[in-house]
């Protein structure tokens, strides 16, 4: 890989985190507008989408299709709701769409959808599929000369229950696709209990290792973190970062409360309203 790792310094982590919060915001008024969604899953993936959009990808915010970008499958695409905000923080939506989520006529679908929204690089929903994209990506980029792009993908724990994950681990480690970047969004939950009781996963970061891949584990909420982390990746393999985060990060009822993993009818204005506050103090903390 022809590029490294930005560097991070402390004004822009805090830039950052302002950014995050407000696409938290965002998020928590989405879901409870359509009355469901997944608010525990989107708000432990912001701070790494937000370091990715705003710090450390190539992107156009002229032009979301410009050749030249590096490219992000959200394989976990139930995080939607972030992806959405920080694509009309960017401008490549309008902040007036984002409380249309859900809806019957409208582009923002529950799971990111490719021929909805250009800035999208591929349709997710069916979990287990973002690796088994980026890896072509890469490959054909690879075909293409085009050695300075890079292809990022974010996948949750429990979604590494999925066979087709395994496939597509072996797959880049076999062909060294060392411009593939995953992230793994380990909040320790799924569904309606934690990744362990489903189905253990560790050793994970072993796992990987055996499929050829260079691994760190980093502080998903630490945006420092993550871009010393990138930077220490520097062999000719895939790359994995192992992103330790808190789902429901932000707002005090949710934080480690699986039950929130979707949000639905108990999801009441009231509530909504303490997630803001919560995420208020936040801002001034």
């Amino acid at each position: 890989m022809n590029r490294s790792a930005i560097a991070m310094d402390a004004d822009k982590s805090r830039q950052l985190a302002q950014i995050a919060n407000a696409v938290r915001k965002d998020s928590v008024r989405m879901i409870q507008h359509a009355g469901s969604g997944n608010p525990g899953s989107t708000l432990s993936i912001v701070d790494v989408l937000v370091w990715l959009y705003f710090h450390e990808m190539r992107i156009n915010p002229e032009d979301c299709r410009d050749q030249a970008r590096d490219r992000l499958v959200l394989s976990k695409g139930q995080a939607a709701p972030a992806y959405y905000s920080i694509f009309a923080k960017i401008g490549w939506l309008s902040e007036n769409e984002l409380l249309g989520f859900r809806g019957f006529e409208t582009r923002l679908q529950t799971h990111p959808e490719y021929d909805t929204i250009p800035a999208i690089d591929f349709t997710s929903g069916s979990l287990g599929m973002g690796l088994s994209a980026v890896n072509g990506m890469a490959l054909a980029a690879r075909y293409q000369g085009k050695n300075d792009l890079r292809f990022f993908c974010i996948l949750g724990d429990g979604e590494l229950q999925e066979g087709q994950v395994w496939e597509a681990a072996m797959t880049a480690g076999h062909y060294c696709l060392e411009n593939v970047i995953l992230i793994v969004d380990r909040n320790v939950f799924q569904g309606d209990r934690s990744v362990a009781e489903v189905m253990e996963l560790e050793p994970l970061a072993d796992k990987w290792r055996s499929f050829g891949w260079e691994v760190v584990n980093v502080d998903g909420h630490d945006f420092a973190a993550m871009a010393d982390a990138l930077a220490s990746l520097t062999s000719k393999k895939p790359k994995l970062m192992i992103a330790d985060t808190i789902k429901g990060k932000g707002v005090s009822f949710m934080e480690g409360d699986n039950l929130w993993h979707t949000g639905g009818p108990k999801y009441t204005e009231e509530l909504l309203e303490k997630s803001l506050r919560d995420l208020e103090e936040l801002d001034h903390g």
